[in-house]
C-alpha cells in the first residue's frame, strides 16, 4: 500500500488528509529530509510506520511528529530533554519518564542502556505506550495520574494533541472523567525504584504538583528535565519548578538549544 493513500478510515478531516498525501508525495524525493509515513487503523488506535519503524498511536494526527522518520524523532527528543548532553545516561542507570505518551523517549533512553519506568495517565494513550514498549524488557510501563497527593481528580483526555492533563486543554474533542491520582513517591515504592539518573517530565501543566509529590524520589535523583511550556491554563511552570528544585538542592542548567520550554536541573553537590 502506498504510504498515506487509500486510507479512508483514519478519522482525519479533509485538510489533514490532504496534508498527509502532500507530505508523502514530497517525501518520495527526500526533499528537506522528509520520509514517507504510512497509517492504518488498528481497533481504537492506529499503526504508524516510517523508516522501518512501527508505532501504535492514539490519533492519526500524530504522524506530523514523524515527518523526518523515527531516528530524527528520537534525536530530537534526546536533545530536548538533555539525554546524553548534558545528562549522560547508560547501563545500570534508571530513568523515570512522566507523561511518556506513546513511548518514544522511553525507548530512546532504553536504547542508551537505561532501565526506564514510563508513566502516562490517559488510558487510551497508555494502551499505545504498553504496546510499543512490550518488546523492551528494560521498560516498565504503568498507567498513572500523578499529583501532589493521592485522591480523586478530574482528568481531561486529548490524545490527538498529546494534551491530556488535569488542567483543561484548549480546543475541541476533550473528554473529562474522574480518576484516582497518586504521587511519584508512591509509584516509586510500588516499583521499588532506587537511585534515578534522569527524571524526565511532560505533565501538561501539573509539573509543580508532581514535584511536590515526589520529594523522596528527587532526593535520590541526579538530573531533571521538565517540559514547562504554557500548558497550565496558558501559563508556563518553569519558575515554580525551578524554585522547588533549588530548594531541594538542585542547580538549574541552561538547556542546550531546545525548541520548547525545558527546565533542566542537576544535583548541585
Amino acid at each position: 500500500m502506498k504510504a498515506g493513500f487509500g486510507m479512508n478510515d483514519l478519522g482525519l478531516r479533509f485538510r489533514h488528509r490532504l496534508q498527509l498525501r502532500l507530505h508523502n508525495l514530497l517525501a518520495r524525493s527526500g526533499i528537506d529530509g522528509l520520509r514517507p509515513v504510512a497509517l492504518r487503523r488498528d481497533g481504537d488506535a492506529f499503526v504508524l510506520e516510517t523508516t522501518g519503524h512501527s508505532m501504535r498511536v492514539p490519533s492519526a494526527l500524530i504522524w506530523r511528529s514523524y515527518r523526518r522518520g523515527w531516528a530524527v524523532r528520537q534525536a530530537r527528543l534526546a536533545v530536548e530533554f538533555g539525554l546524553g548532553d548534558p545528562f549522560a545516561v547508560g547501563a545500570g542507570d534508571t530513568v523515570i519518564d512522566i507523561g511518556a505518551n506513546v513511548g518514544d523517549f522511553a525507548i530512546t533512553a532504553a536504547e542508551a542502556g537505561a532501565t526506564v519506568f514510563a508513566f502516562d495517565g490517559d488510558p487510551q494513550v497508555f494502551d499505545c505506550l504498553r504496546a510499543n514498549t512490550a518488546g523492551h524488557g528494560a521498560i516498565h510501563a504503568d498507567c498513572a495520574i500523578l499529583w501532589k497527593e493521592a485522591g480523586e481528580l478530574t482528568f481531561y483526555s486529548a490524545p490527538d494533541r498529546a494534551d491530556s492533563s488535569v488542567f483543561l486543554p484548549p480546543g475541541e474533542a476533550v473528554t473529562a472523567f474522574t480518576a484516582q491520582a497518586t504521587t511519584l513517591d508512591a509509584l516509586a515504592r510500588k516499583h521499588a525504584i532506587g537511585s534515578v539518573a534522569l527524571l524526565k517530565m511532560d505533565a501538561e501543566g501539573a509539573e509543580p504538583e508532581v514535584l511536590q509529590g515526589g520529594q523522596d524520589v528527587l532526593a535520590r535523583t541526579r538530573h531533571v528535565a521538565i517540559d514547562t511550556g504554557p500548558e497550565r491554563n496558558g501559563q508556563e511552570t518553569g519558575a515554580a519548578c525551578a524554585a522547588i528544585l533549588q530548594d531541594l538542592g538542585f542547580a538549574i542548567v541552561t538547556p542546550p538549544g531546545a525548541a520548547r520550554k525545558i527546565t533542566m536541573a542537576t544535583r548541585a553537590d
